[in-house]
């Protein structure tokens, strides 16, 4: 009997301990685009090149820095960084979560797990929640697939950046372009040792 409670108890230990682990991003396997839509009818997709993060005991942080903003066209990254983002202001964008334990328990690995996640957004200064459904892939013992199941759509007005897409529009000499920004990823976290 006691032998058999030592051994439930080390188990516990040592899942728990497993549970602990911090997880760092890894940014070489890491993708984050969003679009937009220009004048109705004009979609064109875009993309950060860099993205670091760190997963904690649920704890969930990523940065994005704006520099790395890539849409192909330099003169438009530079437009977007300083009259959307004023990103000399902010230079990155943050989003903080607090993972539930089955999203990042590898025990059971390989395996996959569905989820809606509220995450804490923040851009230009502004935070808001928003929903993001996510398929977490458990490709083993080490290693976490995290992919949006959907867009994550991102209203301008909710982060106060109408200004600034309206000054873009004028610039571009365009009739419209979209306040809702559909945003999808796909990262992976590694177990540090």
């Amino acid at each position: 009997m006691f032998k058999q409670l030592l051994c439930s108890t080390v188990a516990l230990m040592a899942s728990q301990a497993a549970l602990a682990d911090t997880w760092q991003l890894n940014s070489e396997n890491a993708e984050l685009y969003f679009a937009s839509v220009k004048n109705d009818t004009v979609e064109e997709t875009h993309r950060f090149t860099s993205i670091t993060g760190t997963l904690e005991d649920g704890a969930l942080s990523i940065s994005i820095p704006l520099s790395s903003i890539d849409t192909t066209i330099p003169i438009r990254n530079e437009r977007m960084l300083e009259h959307l983002f004023d990103a000399s202001k902010h230079p990155a964008v943050t989003a903080t979560a607090t993972l539930p334990e089955a999203l990042y328990d590898t025990s059971n690995a390989p395996s996959t797990q569905v989820a809606t996640v509220p995450l804490a957004l923040t851009i230009a200064g502004e935070t808001i929640t928003v929903e993001a459904a996510v398929q977490v892939t458990h490709l083993n013992e080490t290693t976490l697939l995290a992919t949006t199941r959907q867009p994550i759509l991102v209203n301008a007005k909710a982060f106060d950046l109408v200004a600034g897409i309206d000054k873009l529009r004028e610039i571009a000499g365009l009739n419209a372009i979209d306040y809702v920004v559909p945003v999808t990823f796909s990262v992976q976290f590694e177990k540090e040792d």
